[in-house]
């Protein structure tokens, strides 16, 4: 799993299968269902550790497949769950639409943003969507508009068992050189604040005191005050660019980082008050 995460940390999974399209998918489903395998969901891999046992049962990678994306008007696009971030920023850029630029240089796919609620400087994914399209455990298919999701600070409550196969947006029109003069002011602090040379999977810890959802104290200040920057345990490290960061220095395990994450979490709550909260979804065996 190293090879799908951007952690790339993770041991093996027992199978995993790359769906192009809905068809594929049902089958898969379809076969898991009566094997009564285990089955994980995955997109490109980010906010995603992998424990070092790896993961049983069967892995089904959306991030090869589900990457249409269908325009409606000047405004609305339905993007497949595996349609990168990246892309559908740069597509806005050029139709001068507005509304994703915050999400620029942040990795993953849409699918997995909705998931997340992928946020970044007071911005969010569910400001752009209007709903998703959904398939369960035997094939079929359900659409949810956006009166009918909860989103949450980092996550977004879902059917379970189910799946997002795609999702829809709607962007607001702007001046092409506001959009990227925006674009330009996102990069560049992202650029001072979180230019991390080493893989990872992006914020480790949620922003604690977050009844706005953004109003509170950032983990990563806690963390820095905490004096741990640099802290390393056997391959992993906090970073000291982006003190809410944790990279792979090239040689991790999962349970290096499982550990760095406990003592982190110790120290703030012994100095600072605080227990955070993991952002990352930590999966498989030991």
């Amino acid at each position: 799993m190293k090879d799908y995460t951007s952690f790339r940390i993770g041991g093996p999974a027992d199978v995993m299968v790359f769906p192009k399209g809905e068809d594929d998918l049902r089958e898969i489903l379809s076969f898991v269902q009566l094997k009564d395998f285990p089955v994980l969901f995955i997109g490109s891999g980010t906010n995603l550790l992998v424990r070092d046992g790896g993961i049983r049962g069967v892995v089904i990678n959306l991030s090869d497949g589900f990457r249409d994306m269908q325009w409606k008007g000047e405004d609305e696009v339905t993007a497949g769950a595996g349609v990168k971030l990246s892309e559908i920023v740069n597509e806005c850029r050029k139709r001068g639409l507005a509304g994703l630029e915050f999400a620029v240089q942040i990795p993953g796919t849409i699918g997995g943003a909705v998931v997340m609620n992928t946020g970044a400087y007071g911005k969010e994914i569910k400001d752009v969507v209007t709903g998703i399209d959904l398939m369960d455990m035997k094939g079929n298919k359900e659409f949810i508009n956006k009166d009918g999701m909860r989103f949450l600070y980092r996550g977004c409550i879902l059917p379970s068992n189910h799946i997002i196969t795609s999702v829809h947006l709607k962007f607001k029109r702007d001046d092409t050189r506001d959009i990227e003069r925006r674009i330009k002011e996102f990069k560049k602090k992202r650029g001072e604040t979180q230019s991390v040379c080493y893989p990872s999977a992006g914020s480790i810890f949620k922003n604690p005191n977050h009844e706005g959802w953004n109003n509170g104290v950032s983990a990563g200040k806690l963390i820095d005050e905490a004096g741990l920057k640099g802290t390393r345990i056997g391959g992993a490290m906090v970073s000291d660019v982006h003190a809410n960061y944790i990279v792979n220095l090239g040689s991790a395990k999962a349970a290096d980082v499982i550990t760095l994450l406990g003592i982190i979490r110790d120290k703030v709550l012994k100095e600072k008050g605080v227990m955070l909260e993991e952002e990352i979804k930590i999966v498989g065996e030991d």
